[in-house]
């Protein structure tokens, strides 16, 4: 498998992909988070942050004048359609930051390999300008259980599923996937099997 490239990252929520991702970073790669990158477009002074306080109304703000993504994500995932008016904001801030990332890194680290983390990578379909896509992919049960340790309710862990393609699919269309379901340490030896050109 050829580094001359850049590779997609994606998967299903609470699958592995932070932690695949850290473990590239560890190997030398450079990881573009586009969930970092996300919040950086809502954050006050942000490209989108006006925008999105515009379509959803002051209840959505902290006292600082911070977007709570705590409440504008239970907005957006009991309500299809609200979801869909978020992303037509942010999506654009979003893909133009990352691409101007990869366009700087390929050019000031040519020989470096490199990946894209996007959770939505196929949803957005995106998946036609990497030439690699890699995905990671856990149980329903296990992202459910992740879902609920990080605070959400069961209700909630189901909207945010629901939100995505399910992970069969996803790990069906990649070039190359690998499953979160264990540990950490499991999830990279599945990354030190890879072999690259």
């Amino acid at each position: 498998m050829s580094l001359n490239r850049p590779i997609g990252l994606t998967g299903g929520i609470a699958c592995g992909k932070s932690t695949l991702a850290e473990g590239l970073r560890a190997r030398g790669w450079h990881v573009i988070d586009t969930d970092q990158i996300a919040h950086e477009v809502i954050a006050p002074g942000g490209p989108a942050w006006k925008n999105v306080i515009d379509a959803f109304g002051p209840s959505i703000l902290q006292p600082d004048k911070s977007i709570d993504r705590k409440v504008l994500g239970r907005l957006v995932f009991a309500d299809p359609s609200l979801r869909a008016k978020l992303n037509e904001i942010t999506h654009p801030a979003i893909r133009s930051a990352w691409q101007r990332e990869l366009e700087e890194r390929t050019r000031t680290h040519p020989t470096q390999a490199l990946a894209v983390m996007i959770p939505l990578l196929f949803e957005c379909e995106l998946e036609r300008l990497f030439p690699v896509v890699w995905c990671v992919g856990a149980s329903r049960a296990t992202q459910l259980r992740r879902l609920v340790e990080r605070g959400l309710t069961a209700g909630e862990a189901e909207q945010r599923l629901a939100s995505q393609m399910p992970v069969a699919e996803k790990m069906a269309r990649a070039t190359l996937s690998f499953w979160g379901e264990g540990t950490s340490d499991a999830l990279l030896r599945q990354l030190d099997q890879v072999r690259f050109s």
